[in-house]
């Protein structure tokens, strides 16, 4: 149940880049995301061309990797906790180009 959870999470942040506002902030934005999840299995997000895909797994190099549990992604994705206290708050670990990250928090707000 906590994978559908956050498997829906994660599309509800990526369903963001449908909006025309969004599509032009990450037109030139081609990266990958790894989410590495202590509790539960790892996704990553390919970024290109203001689409995203979501696959299961892990992938090799990824520009940005950030390592959580999933309750804390669910919880950022329903607006229950914000991404930045998440952060401060030791509960994400984030590694990458910080210009990136900030990017990629406009989807998870």
């Amino acid at each position: 149940m906590a994978n559908e959870e956050l498997v829906e999470g994660i599309k509800k942040m990526v369903s963001k880049l449908e909006d025309p506002a969004y599509q032009d902030r990450f037109k030139d934005f081609d990266k990958t995301l790894q989410f590495n999840f202590t509790d539960t299995d790892n996704y990553y997000l390919v970024f290109k061309n203001a689409k995203c895909e979501i696959k299961e797994g892990e992938i090799e190099e990824p520009d940005m990797t950030i390592t959580t549990n999933s309750e804390v992604i669910i919880d950022i994705m329903d607006g229950e906790l914000s991404p930045t206290k998440a952060f401060m708050g030791g509960k994400i670990k984030a590694k990458g180009p910080m210009n990136d990250m900030l990017k990629l928090q406009m989807l998870m707000k």
